[in-house]
């Protein structure tokens, strides 16, 4: 039976950020798994989120190795399967599924902080009427709009996450769930990561992600460029567990 300090090797960023908070044994990472930055700078680095270091990986001998279906490749879980290394995959669309997979790790790597951390999940969608857009927008925005008394239109809002092309978030995406917990509607075209051309984008608000594309390097630009625009906090909007739920948990209104 496992005990709480079996081998794991993660693979997705914000399940690496959150099972060390959880105090699980973590092994090895992807480069891009940047937080907690102090104790992930003493974790081998196993490749990105997209490749692997298979030798590595077999060196290390983990118990398992943890992905996600959009986050990595299938050829990595195929890969890992061929070496008969255990794999625990989540599919994070929603806040929900992202309760259900902290409390099957919760179970299956015998952690209580885990569990705690599903249920503080189940909390927040349960309190979905006390979230206030106010202190969403207050708490994530990373930079002010470009002009002083500009305001975000919530009724026209577009959320930007690549460039080369435009990339937005659609439906059936943990982004959109976020904003539809707040009774915001994320305009996009059918599909979970469109492409939108720059005129099209112009006629919304635009949200811009500061990952994965690094659009605070460019925000000043985009803003001289005539986009009606923001510049958003992706990390704690998109980072599943641990820093999502915190933030979540910073938008709750007062109970009346």
């Amino acid at each position: 039976m496992l005990q709480n300090q079996a081998k794991i090797i993660s693979l997705v960023p914000s399940w690496t950020e959150t099972l060390l908070e959880c105090g699980v044994n973590v092994v090895a990472r992807t480069r891009f798994c940047i937080h907690p930055a102090q104790r992930v700078q003493n974790i081998p680095v196993v490749g990105g989120t997209k490749n692997l270091k298979i030798e590595e990986i077999i060196k290390l001998q983990p118990d398992f190795v943890i992905l996600d279906q959009e986050e990595n490749k299938k050829e990595m879980a195929d890969e890992l399967q061929r070496h008969g290394i255990e794999m625990i995959v989540s599919h994070v669309t929603s806040l929900q599924s992202a309760a259900q997979f902290l409390a099957e790790l919760a179970l299956r790597l015998k952690n209580e902080d885990l569990q705690i951390l599903a249920d503080r999940y189940q909390r927040l969608i349960e309190s979905k009427k006390r979230l206030s857009s106010e202190l969403f927008f207050q708490n994530s925005l990373i930079q002010s709009l470009g002009h002083q008394n500009a305001v975000i239109d919530q009724e026209n809002l577009c959320y930007v996450i690549w460039k080369d092309p435009y990339m937005v978030i659609g439906e059936e995406t943990f982004i959109s769930d976020v904003f539809s917990m707040l009774k915001l509607r994320l305009h996009a075209p059918d599909a979970k990561y469109p492409q939108m051309e720059e005129s099209e984008l112009k006629k919304y608000f635009c949200l811009f992600s500061s990952e994965p594309y690094p659009f605070e390097k460019e925000f000043a630009a985009l803003s001289r460029q005539g986009f009606k625009s923001a510049l958003i906090d992706g990390e704690k909007i998109s980072w599943y567990g641990i820093r999502n739920i915190k933030f979540l948990e910073s938008c709750l209104a007062e109970p009346q």
